[in-house]
């Protein structure tokens, strides 16, 4: 029996926060940060695209047009995120510019985090069966093991009206 995709990412939000927080008691210890960053940066990729695969199209194509602009928020949100992940590839390792890069997606990891556990996953719950979520939850899980280490992934922003009217037509 799969997991829930909803408790797969609520995990995957745990982790992220238990990440950004080690992060904040290594900034004297570059190297260990640096390692901590990189893993965790892929992860918020490989868990965004997932989302993007398998949670989302699944939430916009319901019949309700606030789902549809929920989703196109959280792809902005995942936009932004990746707006940071991308700041902090391009700046020096250690620096006031990369430690920058790193709070503000830290930041808007939170705000999208905050959003999703109030407005998608609750209500997605309520809306669709558990067998339904086990099935997304099987689906979720493969997806992040065939890109594990961000394998065949773009990390590129996507337009979210675009992306909306793709997985709803």
């Amino acid at each position: 029996m799969s997991a829930d995709i909803t408790e797969m990412i609520l995990d995957d939000h745990d982790w992220f926060r238990r990440q950004f927080l080690r992060l904040a008691d290594l900034r004297e210890e570059t190297d260990e940060a640096e390692k901590v960053w990189d893993e965790l940066a892929i992860h918020l990729e490989v868990h965004a695209s997932a989302e993007e695969q398998h949670f989302y199209p699944s939430m916009a194509r319901r019949a309700d047009d606030d789902d549809a602009s929920a989703t196109e928020d959280a792809i902005g949100d995942h936009d932004e995120i990746r707006e940071g992940t991308e700041k902090a590839r391009q700046a020096k390792v250690g620096s006031q510019e990369w430690w920058d890069a790193i709070d503000e997606t830290d930041q808007a990891n939170n705000h999208h985090m905050a959003e999703e556990e109030r407005d998608d996953l609750a209500p997605f719950r309520k809306a669709t069966s558990l067998a339904f979520r086990q099935e997304l939850g099987a689906k979720f899980e493969q997806f992040k093991v065939e890109h594990a280490g961000g394998r065949g992934l773009s990390f590129e922003e996507k337009d979210p009206e675009k992306y909306v009217e793709a997985v709803t037509s």
